[in-house]
């Protein structure tokens, strides 16, 4: 039995062949134009699903290749504010040194204060460091709050916190992309680092004392020991050594003290040289923490003592050995910060070099799953429109058979 074709139908697949034909004709000009071949995920499942996983790698090594470079901007405006830092501390210990020689004056010594507090604000000022975007680099977490203010009497308060801002340069790396204000300029240990050893202002003898040294650690117990001088029932200069929380450290006889001999007890050893007096006392006590800037203070306070005569001259030589030993723990702190900054860039610039490597290789293999053979879609274009032309010719072809046209 013969099948019947409807002129509608005739008309309906006609329609149906140009769209479709079009259709794929305008998705192969697409691909040309942008330059791949999945336009949507239907085009290719399995490539779509690995270009979205590429992709992903791409942007994530782009985010670390940004985190990157924020901490490194960071941390390059803190390495200088600290290369200044250690020049300015070691103009003030070179200064301090100079004001050191007894041929000096009190003018003299006034000159190199002067200049001393000149260099504190400088200082200060560098404490205030700010980056372009006008955050302070040493406030912690407080980033718009000036970390460092000065109350005109010399005392200088931090007013951020201890916050630091860690950010991923790679999957398991974080950095840390700065360092507190309170952990460069306020977390300096004193003295030699294990102990401060002062002499009383009060002093009326000739007495210095010298750095505190741990000989024997299993012998050692903590506390803060006093040095006291009286006279032996002889006349004779003896000493004793009492701890405030474990009390006197000798049993009558006390020792007698001869500037000569190394004093030891509890595992600790120093000297004192010159001739201390009946009631004269020094301090030994554990190494605590300062900032650098009560450091400095310390050592103007120190040149400003005058030193006329015998006993002042020692009392002059003990609070600048405390400052100028406070002064080198300050420089030995910074340098440490400024190898830890240091080590940090090195990170970054390493971690930055591996992820530019995986972003370059991802884009390479998503290049070759997404992008374009331009010859072979030229080519389906070709085809594609020809195939057009022959449905829209045959169409017009078939449009006009009809049998009304032969009546």
């Amino acid at each position: 039995m013969p099948i019947r074709i409807s002129t509608s139908q005739i008309f309906t697949q006609g329609s149906s062949s140009i769209l479709d034909n079009q259709s794929k004709v305008n998705s192969t000009q697409l691909q040309l134009s942008k330059g791949t071949r999945i336009l949507k995920p239907s085009d290719d499942p399995i490539g779509s699903a690995v270009a979205l996983d590429l992709q992903k790698q791409i942007d994530t090594s782009i985010q670390f290749i940004a985190n990157g470079e924020t901490a490194e901007t960071r941390l390059e405006v803190e390495e200088s504010a600290l290369a200044n830092v250690t020049d300015i501390l070691q103009r003030i210990r070179d200064l301090t040194l100079q004001g050191a020689n007894g041929t000096l004056n009190q003018t003299d010594r006034q000159a190199i204060i002067v200049e001393i507090e000149q260099r504190l604000d400088e200082l200060v000022g560098l404490g205030n460091s700010q980056l372009a975007s006008g955050e302070y680099l040493f406030s912690g977490f407080k980033t718009n709050i000036k970390p460092f203010t000065e109350d005109g009497t010399g005392t200088v308060s931090y007013n951020g916190d201890q916050g630091v801002l860690n950010v991923n340069v790679n999957t398991s790396v974080r950095v840390e992309s700065g360092n507190s204000g309170d952990e460069v300029f306020f977390n300096i240990k004193t003295g030699n680092g294990a102990f401060v050893t002062e002499g009383n202002t009060s002093n009326l003898g000739t007495g210095v004392i010298s750095a505190a040294v741990l000989e024997d650690p299993t012998a050692y117990v903590g506390d803060q020991y006093t040095v006291d001088f009286s006279l032996s029932p002889g006349g004779s200069v003896q000493y004793q050594i009492t701890g405030a929380n474990t009390g006197p450290v000798y049993a009558a006889p006390l020792p007698l003290f001869d500037e000569d001999n190394t004093i030891s007890f509890n595992g600790i050893s120093f000297s004192i040289s010159g001739n201390p007096q009946s009631g004269d006392s020094f301090t030994i006590e554990p190494s605590f923490r300062q900032s650098v800037f009560a450091t400095v203070n310390q050592i103007i306070s120190a040149l400003e003592i005058p030193n006329n005569t015998s006993t002042l001259q020692a009392t002059f030589q003990n609070a600048l050995n405390v400052g100028l030993q406070n002064l080198d723990q300050a420089m030995t702190h910074i340098d440490e910060v400024r190898a830890s900054v240091g080590s940090r860039l090195n990170v970054i610039e390493s971690e930055g070099q591996i992820n530019e490597s995986l972003k370059v290789e991802a884009q390479s293999a998503l290049s070759v799953v997404k992008d374009l053979d331009y010859a072979e879609a030229i080519t389906e274009l070709n085809k594609r429109t020809l195939a057009l032309q022959a449905a829209q010719q045959s169409f017009v072809q078939v449009q006009n058979l009809s049998l009304f046209e032969f009546i």
